[in-house]
């Protein structure tokens, strides 16, 4: 066969090391269960073990049934979007919008990745630790030249890192609620940084996957509320309604040159979403009686979880571990129990190996780029509480004996 050079962009194009991670679970688990007795402890994945609303499910039946099967419209049906625009209101204070600044997606992903490639060979930057599929799909697949800017050890802003950096940039990606430290940047946070991407010319991509995802009160301030033409927001219902594997998602922006641009791309690569789903995404909107109900019991459920985990890893000595506010993850620091001569990847991959042996998946902090590299995610959005009580018994007893 000839040899030919594919594109170089889909060559560095990875599979998230989540993905494989849970492959090794998978592989690890039988044995594991014959030697010990007991099952692994699933802290890796970010999966939802809430099933999706019935009237959501229901909702798509109908659609099935009234033929709502052929070709979707481009850019996403008039129902679709016009649920979309009372959720924005309602829920995103953001108005003054119509359906040509929307698009129906598949996933938060396909929004996120078609508004990086908007930026095709460009510079671009976000806050580390930075969600795994940035670094593994989007940057290489856009040939994006991605600057990591490091968020302070509390997960708070450098503002002045961030003015420096911005200078230099094209395009700037935050998360929030985020992935992997669980912070919600506060309503200054987020005032601040979208401030300096106007000054500096600079386009926000806006990435609000767990907008609903909040504990102890907390609000979700959204940049799409401003009414700066250079904010890019994509959302899902995956998170929120536990939707998972529906793969509905949407994209937002004022600059109506860019939604356009963005439903080219989609009809491109996929041709629109399913028609039958986008039915079912408007009733997750329209229904906000069962809406609520869902949400709610999800919503405490994973706070639930969140407390416990967190006080059970605060109190081993030598964990480092700020409090989620959003989002169902913990980000601690395992600094103390890593042997000061180890380096690079035996370092990077001590702790975690060491809990891996133990029956606990997480995943390790280089996942999410160069920094925080001592830290490991733990995911509690399908570990039960028992689950989670068993876990941190075999985390205290690992590393009391490292």
């Amino acid at each position: 066969m000839t040899k030919i050079n594919f594109n170089q962009a889909m060559e560095n194009i990875r599979m998230s090391p989540i993905v494989a991670i849970s492959e090794a679970v998978r592989k690890k688990s039988p044995d594991f269960k014959k030697q010990t007795g007991k099952d692994f402890i699933h802290f890796q994945r970010g999966e939802i073990d809430f099933p999706t609303p019935s009237y959501i499910i229901d909702a798509a039946k109908k659609a099935l049934d009234e033929g709502k099967t052929k070709y979707p419209k481009s850019g996403g049906e008039d129902k679709f979007k016009e649920a979309i625009l009372k959720k924005l209101e309602y829920h995103n204070n953001a108005f003054n919008l119509n359906s040509e600044n929307i698009v129906c997606t598949y996933g938060g992903q396909e929004a996120l990745e078609l508004s990086f490639k908007l930026f095709d060979g460009k510079n671009g930057a976000g806050f580390a630790p930075c969600w795994s599929c940035v670094l593994e799909n989007f940057i290489p697949y856009a040939r994006v030249n991605f600057t990591e800017i490091p968020l302070k050890k509390d997960f708070s802003v450098d503002l002045d890192l961030l003015d420096r950096v911005l200078s230099e940039i094209s395009f700037f990606y935050l998360n929030t609620p985020h992935n992997p430290t669980g912070k919600v940047f506060s309503k200054s946070e987020i005032y601040s940084i979208a401030e300096l991407c106007h000054k500096k010319n600079v386009y926000l991509i806006s990435d609000e996957a767990y907008e609903e995802i909040l504990f102890d009160g907390q609000n979700h301030f959204s940049p799409i509320s401003l009414e700066y033409d250079n904010i890019i927001s994509a959302f899902t219902l995956s998170k929120t309604y536990a939707m998972t594997g529906w793969r509905i998602g949407y994209l937002v922006s004022r600059n109506k040159k860019i939604t356009e641009l963005i439903r080219l791309g989609n009809y491109t690569q996929t041709a629109g979403l399913v028609t039958f789903l986008q039915y079912a995404g408007a009733a997750a909107f329209e229904n906000k009686l069962e809406r609520d109900k869902a949400v709610n019991l999800m919503r405490k459920e994973f706070q639930d979880r969140r407390d416990l985990l967190y006080e059970g890893l605060k109190n081993i000595p030598g964990i480092e571990v700020e409090k989620p506010q959003g989002a169902f993850y913990l980000f601690p620091n395992f600094s103390n129990f890593v042997p000061k001569n180890l380096a690079d990847e035996e370092r990077k991959l001590f702790v975690f190996e060491r809990l891996m042996e133990k029956g606990v998946a997480t995943v390790y902090g280089s996942c999410f780029g160069k920094y925080f590299t001592d830290n490991l995610r733990f995911s509690f959005s399908a570990t039960s509480k028992e689950q989670i009580i068993e876990g941190v018994d075999r985390i205290k007893e690992t590393l009391q004996s490292l």
